[in-house]
């Protein structure tokens, strides 16, 4: 692993799902740089079945630019009636045109890859990973001809993440096909280990996040109350063949972090011991 640090600076990044509520975007940005993060997880509108519109686009990218702040990449869309593998053929087709959009977004915004969960939603259904499999087959060349990574997300059920994994990775080339980790979607899962074995040589995108085992709460890795093994984590991370900085996903609550300039500076914070970690 590349480390994107000297003794006086640090690349590191951070989902939009770190940003308060009812604030406005170049705020939020700006808080997010004052604290540190130079990159940038776009999560925005991703359970939303709708694209981004033109003025959005516009509003995202002079305010990205005016806070320094880089989209490192972005989150694929999920929600009722907008899924690659659930649904009528007119709602998955629909969610291959969100799919396709995003994977555009990603790339004018400058990220290089997209993350898209496993089925989540309960046990495998028959014929969900093949029409996963064959939405991915319909946007490969795309993908190429853009530079925009398919990285696909673990979840809460540990069978699902393996049979999908298996299936996908077998199937398709690191190059097209790549893993999003998230470590707080493992502890819920119990995958963890499985995880870190089997994907490793696949890693293009890291949620890093912590939790109590039973809730999916988004804490700052290295909290207190939190459960993950960071030291397996990071010698995993250092292991792969990914070289971005690394990226927190990450929400705060008043209760738990205190304020938010409080909570940033504690997650800047852990992604510099992290960052340590890797050596």
């Amino acid at each position: 692993m590349t480390i994107h640090s000297t003794s006086q600076t640090l690349s590191a990044s951070i989902s939009d799902k770190a940003f308060a509520p009812d604030v406005p975007l170049h705020e939020n940005l700006r808080r997010i740089r004052a604290a540190g993060f130079t990159h940038l997880h776009l999560a925005h509108k991703w359970t939303k079945p709708e694209a981004f519109t033109e003025a959005e686009e516009t509003e995202w990218t002079r305010a990205l630019s005016e806070n320094g702040i880089q989209v490192l990449d972005v989150h694929g869309c999920h929600c009722k009636g907008v899924n690659l593998y659930y649904g009528s053929d007119e709602e998955k087709q629909r969610a291959m045109d969100l799919f396709v959009h995003r994977m555009r977004l990603t790339q004018r915004l400058g990220g290089n890859a997209m993350v898209y969960h496993v089925p989540s939603k309960g046990p495998i259904e028959e014929g969900q990973i093949e029409d996963l499999l064959e939405a991915l087959r319909r946007v490969e060349d795309l993908s190429r001809e853009l530079g925009v990574t398919i990285a696909l997300e673990n979840h809460y059920l540990l069978d699902n993440d393996r049979r999908t994994f298996s299936a996908a990775f077998e199937t398709f080339d690191a190059d097209f096909v790549g893993f999003t980790f998230d470590p707080g979607h493992a502890l819920i899962s119990g995958n963890t280990e499985w995880l870190l074995k089997h994907c490793v040589s696949r890693l293009q995108i890291l949620h890093l996040n912590d939790n109590d085992t039973v809730k999916d709460l988004h804490w700052c890795p290295l909290d207190p109350e939190g459960n993950a093994d960071w030291p397996a984590i990071m010698r995993f991370v250092s292991e792969s063949p990914y070289t971005k900085p690394l990226q927190l996903e990450v929400s705060w609550t008043p209760d738990h972090h205190g304020s938010h300039e409080t909570f940033l500076a504690e997650a800047f914070t852990a992604a510099r011991t992290l960052n340590d970690m890797c050596g």
